[in-house]
């Protein structure tokens, strides 16, 4: 509302501001007698989205992928092109030039030669430690607490040992009968051994071809991703079905759901696919 506000009274000072890309899309709606409701209703944004976008006030909207999403759709509803729109907006959000200079400022770096100095001498010492300890067992024998304790106790097996014990046979079998190998084949169906369940789990595989939005929940309305993929990425998403999804730019991603391709195109409105998979 402050943009309006600005643009009015520079209108009646007799200045023209730099018309935005939002400005012109507010300019095109008042002339085919829109109103912001009724823009917000066809693209299933909400009332203040569109409200930001006209007022080119964009940090009150998500990514710069995801507000080109949205010119683009606005363009499409109102009939008018898109490209000098998209033009308008790149102009003002052209990243500054970012430059370093190393020469003006002492970096420190790491001197990876002392460090590999202490690393080598903890290392040496550790193994002339073990090289004594061997000679000394060696020459001397193990001290006598504990060749004592050795002989007293032969049965005791030490701590963390794990010992091998005979299986005990079981009353009423034959002691002879040679036992199960332990990598046997699965019993056949309609034994009463019971198997783990199937895993009720799927998986989805979207490429895009340019940025695109992407957001899915799952069964328990759990949001498994929500995010803008880069053009020429792969992302893929598994959980419980069904799944909710929403995909911006959807005609530039393909999907793969299982083994099956999924057609987006179907459920395409204004660039953005909503639909849901079972």
């Amino acid at each position: 509302m402050n943009a309006r506000v600005n643009e009015a009274v520079e209108s009646a000072s007799g200045e023209m501001p730099a018309s935005g890309p939002g400005a012109m899309l507010a300019r095109e709606r008042s002339g085919k007698g829109l109103s912001v409701a009724d823009i917000a209703a066809q693209l299933r944004y909400s009332a203040k989205q569109i409200e930001a976008l006209e007022d080119d006030d964009y940090s009150r909207l998500p990514a710069t992928t995801f507000v080109r999403g949205m010119i683009r759709g606005y363009a499409k509803v109102l009939g008018t092109q898109a490209a000098p729109i998209l033009q308008a907006f790149d102009e003002r959000h052209v990243p500054a030039p970012i430059t370093v200079d190393l020469r003006s400022k002492r970096v420190p770096f790491p001197d990876g030669r002392a460090r590999s100095t202490r690393v080598y001498v903890w290392l040496s010492a550790v193994v002339a430690l073990l090289a004594a300890a061997v000679l000394y067992e060696w020459h001397f024998g193990l001290p006598e607490p504990f060749a004592e304790a050795v002989r007293s106790s032969p049965s005791e097996p030490l701590k963390g040992q794990v010992l091998e014990t005979a299986a005990q046979p079981v009353p009423g079998e034959d002691p002879d009968a040679a036992p199960l190998a332990p990598d046997s084949a699965p019993l056949p169906a309609g034994n009463t051994a019971t198997s783990a369940p199937a895993s009720t789990g799927a998986s989805m595989r979207f490429e895009f071809q340019q940025d695109a939005w992407v957001e899915v929940r799952d069964r328990g309305g759990r949001i498994l991703i929500a995010q803008i993929n880069p053009a020429g990425s792969r992302t893929v998403v598994e959980g419980t079905p069904p799944f909710a999804l929403v995909v911006g730019n959807a005609a530039n991603v393909r999907l793969m759901y299982g083994a099956k391709t999924v057609d987006l195109r179907p459920h395409i409105k204004v660039d953005v696919a909503r639909f849901t998979l079972d």
